[in-house]
């Protein structure tokens, strides 16, 4: 039996075990870092110094009808508001990330009367941010949502809703991002570009330091930032952190998906996770992008293999062959793949 059947018919590894209890470990130890405020309801709520510490976010999620207050004396790491609707949350304090995200909320107001860098929002709906005054605004960074406003020191003559539908007409290869700020003393929402090393700008300032030599591959930069994911995920590949390295070929998919090098390395990792059902849909879409491609039919017979199919991995094994003559690894595989289907059959 070859290394490579060999992992089939394990269906994995404890490497492979190791990985996936690493990576729950740490989302455990992430939660764990948090204060939470969860399924409140038609409460009022005040977090506190006593409550929290700098090293520690605040996260609220899935409350309704409550006004949650963050007090002035409170320093923490971040703050969190998830699936929170009809609420109305009160900053007061300081983080030190300078980060407030936003998601799955609606009908919610936040109300800074302290600065705050960034305020994210996805994928929500009806969300008002009022600030005290300008300088308590930075940035705020929305995708997926609807219906985002902000107004400054309770004038309700400064409501401005932040619309960004003329801002990204025509198809995309990833969602849509804006940033609103102030730019020149005028507040102005625009779509965010991130760079091939992912750092985010906006064609304005594109235009500024490049002038004419501004060009496409400046604004459209998702094919080398999935090439970059794909090299992460190559290196947790080999460190044998395969559910990390699958993260990262997700991300790269992602950004580009006709990235057949991320696909069928992606279906690799679920052969060492032994998730067979999903190596075999990586697969199978890698060889619809790609119809030769020989890694994409090799991993293909050793997901169908694993799932019994023996009939159906001779054939890709076959195809492997029929693409690269000499691969010594596909004449193992269909050998024992002819083997077990023998056995197969005996039995029915």
């Amino acid at each position: 039996m070859t290394a490579s059947a060999s992992v089939v018919a394990a269906g994995g590894g404890g490497t492979a075990g190791a990985s996936v209890r690493a990576s729950a470990e740490a989302v455990q130890s992430e939660l764990e870092s948090r204060y939470v405020v969860e399924g409140k309801r038609s409460e009022r709520v005040v977090v506190t110094e006593r409550d929290v510490d700098a090293k520690q976010a605040i996260h609220a999620r899935g409350c309704e009808g409550c006004e949650i207050e963050i007090a002035s004396g409170v320093t923490c790491a971040k703050v969190f508001l998830e699936s929170c609707a009809r609420c109305e949350v009160r900053f007061r304090g300081r983080a030190v990330s300078e980060h407030l995200e936003v998601w799955h909320c609606e009908e919610l107001t936040v109300r800074f009367e302290s600065a705050l860098g960034t305020t994210q929002v996805d994928q929500s709906k009806a969300v008002r941010l009022e600030y005290a005054n300008e300088r308590c605004m930075s940035a705020v960074v929305f995708a997926t949502s609807e219906d985002v406003c902000v107004r400054f020191g309770g004038d309700e003559t400064t409501l401005t809703r932040l619309d960004a539908e003329d801002l990204a007409p025509g198809d995309h290869r990833e969602i849509p991002q804006f940033i609103t700020r102030f730019v020149d003393g005028q507040l102005l929402t625009e779509r965010l570009i991130r760079g091939k090393d992912e750092y985010p700008t906006t064609e304005r300032e594109l235009r500024a330091s490049l002038g004419d030599q501004l060009a496409e591959e400046h604004l459209d930069t998702a094919p080398a930032r999935a090439e970059l994911r794909k090299d992460k995920g190559n290196l947790a590949f080999k460190d044998g952190n395969f559910a990390q390295a699958a993260v990262h070929y997700t991300e790269a998919i992602e950004l580009d998906p006709t990235h057949v090098v991320a696909l069928c390395n992606r279906a690799q990792c679920f052969l060492k996770l032994g998730d067979h059902d999903r190596a075999l849909a990586d697969a199978d879409s890698c060889i619809d992008i790609k119809s030769d491609y020989v890694k994409a039919h090799f991993r293909r017979g050793l997901a169908l293999h694993a799932l019994a199919r023996y009939p159906e991995a001779i054939q890709a094994f076959e195809r492997t062959l029929e693409l690269d003559p000499s691969n010594a690894q596909a004449k193992d595989a269909v050998r024992f793949a002819e083997l077990m289907a023998r056995k197969q059959a005996a039995v029915r």
